[in-house]
């Protein structure tokens, strides 16, 4: 009995001994727990996602929001490149902005992680965007009309360079013709082109940046004469 005794008392102190030692605890922290916020998911603000660019320059402003409630000096770990998959770009970015060169006609991929003044880290998704090239939209297939001989056929232009255009089936006969475009003025010309067997053929017009049409007038020659004149029209396919 007097061993029952002695555990029933030893039960009876030991929550009483506990109880102030956590009321010891909370009064030496002051009760106060400190909890740090980590950055919130990264948005993106420019170029929106997805997005066709038209630039002036070789460069773009890649830009991000995202906010910490600790007020935390922004850092982010830039990844940006023509892979879906971009690599690092730049490291510890401070900021909520970078400046990336960029060639035209070409898709880019980018993304950020931010970290926190205490090492959390915030991923953020991949974005996307891509370079308008002016050229881009007169590349393809086109129907060629000529109005006044009742007359149209398919003609393909390929990209030759940032304001060049070349196709191997001018005037429906195999010749390759070269359009120079003018992307100030909206204009084209292909000069005086010598084809095969005595031919020859020059031709200007104007250009809609927004649809990739040409209209142009054409002259044909036969050794060195007047052929046939008229009107092109390109009408992409």
């Amino acid at each position: 009995m007097k061993n029952m005794k002695k555990i029933n008392l030893i039960f009876t102190i030991l929550p009483v001994l506990f109880s102030l030692f956590a009321l010891q605890s909370c009064t030496k922290e002051d009760g106060k727990i400190t909890v740090f916020h980590s950055f919130t998911a990264p948005t993106v603000a420019a170029p929106l996602d997805e997005a066709t660019v038209k630039i002036t320059g070789t460069t773009i402003d890649l830009k991000w929001v995202t906010t910490d409630k600790d007020g935390d000096a922004p850092k982010a770990d830039i990844y940006f490149g023509t892979s879906n998959q971009p690599g690092l770009y730049k490291a510890a970015n401070s900021g909520l902005s970078i400046t990336v060169p960029v060639e035209l006609g070409k898709t880019y991929y980018w993304k950020v992680t931010m970290k926190d003044a205490n090492g959390v880290m915030t991923y953020g998704p991949i974005w996307s965007f891509t370079i308008f090239e002016p050229v881009g939209i007169f590349v393809g297939t086109f129907n060629a009309d000529e109005p006044a001989e009742d007359y149209s056929y398919d003609v393909s232009f390929v990209k030759r360079d940032a304001t060049t255009i070349v196709t191997d089936n001018y005037w429906n006969s195999g010749w390759t013709g070269v359009f120079a475009l003018n992307f100030t003025t909206n204009t084209y010309s292909m000069p005086l082109t010598n084809f095969s067997a005595s031919w020859s053929g020059i031709e200007s017009g104007t250009i809609d940046p927004n649809t990739g049409k040409m209209v142009g007038n054409y002259t044909i020659r036969y050794k060195g004469n007047v052929y046939e004149t008229g009107v092109h029209t390109y009408t992409k396919k």
